[in-house]
């Protein structure tokens, strides 16, 4: 960590402050009972520090992340964490000093990238278009549904094929270990998941994402922006580990 992003405030704690704001705001605006018209007739904001505030909190505290993106945000940092330690992206940068050795195990990855592209093509327009509905459709395909598994598959396959050729890769330890590499700043981003989550089931609570001029569809549009947008700050202050398994001894 350098020494600027020592003061940048970490994204959990950032929409912890943020929670306990909107948890006084519905607290102070249910006291003054403030109230929107809607077109469901006059709204309140309901404060989560009353009697079925708390019991809505502790019943929903479970199941906080159940709307967070969890899987899609392990998978991205699995698939990070195994092509920075095996060295794919260092070969992808450094191209021209690479050994011949680290070239073909590059243009290996490569074609294995093209192969993966070309099965999800022919999943698209051939036989039974498997990865569209079973309408023909895209919108509620498998390819529609599972975008982010395919594309994080068409790095991680790449990967591991320039991994084993190369011998930064050189056994089934070394594969878990290289897809546990990104840990550390995975687990800061699924608690700073965790508050968000907390943050706009509040919201919906409390009714207060109605009174700044938001509806169920725009909040979920805000909920992921929400979720996302701490990535390349947690990227940056946790996502250099000291080593990766290419420095480690056999």
């Amino acid at each position: 960590m350098n020494k600027r992003s020592r003061w940048l405030l970490h994204p959990a704690v950032l929409y912890f402050i943020l929670l306990i704001l909107v948890i006084i705001i519905s607290w102070i605006g249910s006291i003054i009972e403030i109230k929107h018209s809607g077109g469901n007739g006059d709204l309140s904001i309901r404060s989560v520090l009353g009697i079925s505030g708390v019991r809505w909190a502790v019943r929903a505290a479970s199941d906080c992340l159940k709307n967070a993106p969890v899987g899609n945000a392990v998978m991205l940092f699995m698939t990070i964490g195994l092509a920075k330690s095996c060295g794919l992206f260092n070969a992808v940068r450094h191209f021209k000093s690479l050994s011949p050795k680290e070239q073909t195990s590059l243009y290996a990855g490569f074609a294995a990238l093209v192969i993966c592209l070309v099965v999800v093509v022919l999943g698209l327009f051939v036989g039974s278009n498997l990865l569209l509905s079973v309408t023909g459709k895209l919108s509620g395909s498998p390819l529609y549904d599972g975008c982010v598994f395919l594309l994080l598959m068409a790095v991680s396959i790449p990967s591991l094929v320039y991994g084993l050729l190369s011998d930064t890769i050189r056994s089934l330890k070394d594969c878990m270990n290289a897809f546990a590499f990104m840990a550390v700043p995975m687990s800061h981003f699924i608690i700073t998941m965790l508050i968000a989550s907390q943050l706009i089931q509040t919201l919906e609570y409390t009714n207060l994402y109605q009174f700044v001029g938001l509806n169920l569809q725009s909040l979920k549009y805000f909920a992921f922006i929400i979720y996302w947008i701490p990535l390349p700050v947690i990227l940056m202050l946790y996502g250099s580990p000291a080593k990766n398994i290419s420095n480690q001894k056999p």
